[in-house]
């Protein structure tokens, strides 16, 4: 089930600003990259987030205790102002040899935080869904249903201490059926929820009780309050829709990439798709890039959406002013690859992680931060 996440990449990449600073100083309206911790001597990467204001925001993702994805444990990190600090997080099947990851974060407030995931066994392929609940005190696992033989969750909104979602992906070998995974708390449990999604679920935005918007591999879902039912988006099939986010719900936007074949290959590009209340359809994205994925949306405002990811090796980020898609300048750890895998805005501040890559052995990824003051 871990195909259907986030892509990692490994491409080299040269020119770009050698060694980790780090804590710069303020720089109104511009990405700086903030010193982020990473755990162990081996891969680390942050895949989610929650920003939830200026003094407290939450990333998480995963480290490599090991050689083999088995290997794999959940990682957190905690903003507290000043800097980020690691925050211990539970393993569910670490116990087991097993390996255990968290994909995605959202908070109801600083002391009711969820992250979502999965954990499962390398050789066996049957992941469960991982999800982990921030009290104030200590992060704990909080008990799923996993109705198929594997599943993988891969975001999460909360609406509110009672009104939680999160989606992934589902396969269940017999009878055979692959789909989506998606699960609501209720304030006192989780329960799955049935849905028509023939594919894995990558993003979720939850607006209110009877809005809520998930978006995968060629597939918009929208929740009316009684049930899940398919939207037709703007490219049918063609869009692996990665993340969504809502100004209003006239006001939705997705963002990804699609495969295009050029020559002997497929290569990716980036898209965009816009909601305005009765439609999907596509909007060019900022002009000028070539090849790349957008991983990341936020939307803080209608005159300022972002979307982050990765294009042509490097970080990237734009934003929606109200009239069109416009680069953002990001800067960039090392000479290898950097990739920003997830956004997210409090009522000033943006954040933006995900990781780089050494270009020297030990090829590893290293977590990155990178804030943006004043662009909420």
């Amino acid at each position: 089930m871990r195909r259907f996440g986030r892509i990692v990449l490994s491409v080299l990449v040269f020119g770009v600003t050698p060694g980790l600073p780090a804590v710069a100083a303020a720089n109104t309206g511009a990405f700086t990259v903030r010193s982020s911790p990473n755990q162990g001597t081996s891969n680390n990467e942050l895949l989610g987030l929650a920003a939830i204001s200026a003094s407290t925001a939450w990333a998480v993702g995963y480290y490599q205790a090991g050689t083999c994805t088995c290997n794999q444990r959940t990682l957190s990190e905690h903003w507290n102002g000043s800097s980020w600090v690691l925050v211990s997080t539970p393993n569910a099947r670490a116990a087991f040899g097993d390996y255990d990851v968290l994909k995605a974060a959202s908070a109801v407030t600083a002391t009711n935080v969820w992250a979502v995931g999965y954990a499962g066994n390398a050789s066996s392929s049957a992941d469960t869904a991982l999800i982990e609940h921030w009290n104030g005190t200590a992060w704990s696992v909080v008990a799923s249903p996993n109705p198929s033989t594997t599943q993988d969750l891969y975001a999460v909104s909360a609406l509110s201490a009672s009104d939680v979602w999160a989606v992934g992906g589902s396969f269940n070998q017999n009878p055979y059926h692959y789909g989506a995974l998606i699960e609501h708390w209720n304030g006192s449990g989780w329960s799955a929820v049935p849905n028509p999604a023939t594919t894995a679920l990558n993003g979720v935005a939850a607006i209110a009780v009877n809005d809520v918007w998930a978006v995968g591999y060629g597939q918009i879902l929208h929740w009316d309050g009684t049930k899940w039912s398919i939207v037709p988006n703007a490219a049918g099939s063609s869009y692996d829709l990665q993340a969504v986010a809502a100004v209003s719900p006239s006001n939705i936007w997705a963002v990804g990439y699609e495969q295009i074949a050029s020559g002997e290959g497929y290569y990716p590009y980036p898209v965009v798709e816009h909601w305005n209340g009765s439609s999907w359809s596509a909007i060019p994205h900022a002009a000028g890039y070539g090849q790349g994925y957008l991983f990341g949306v936020t939307a803080p405002s209608a005159t300022s959406v972002w979307a982050v990811g990765n294009m042509n090796g490097l970080s990237f980020a734009e934003k929606w002013n109200g009239t069109a898609w416009q680069r953002v300048s990001t800067p960039n750890v090392g000479t290898s690859n950097n990739t920003l895998q997830a956004v997210a805005a409090n009522s000033t501040n943006l954040w933006a992680v995900g990781e780089w890559y050494r270009a020297t052995s030990p090829y590893q990824a290293q977590t990155l931060a990178e804030e943006c003051l004043g662009c909420a």
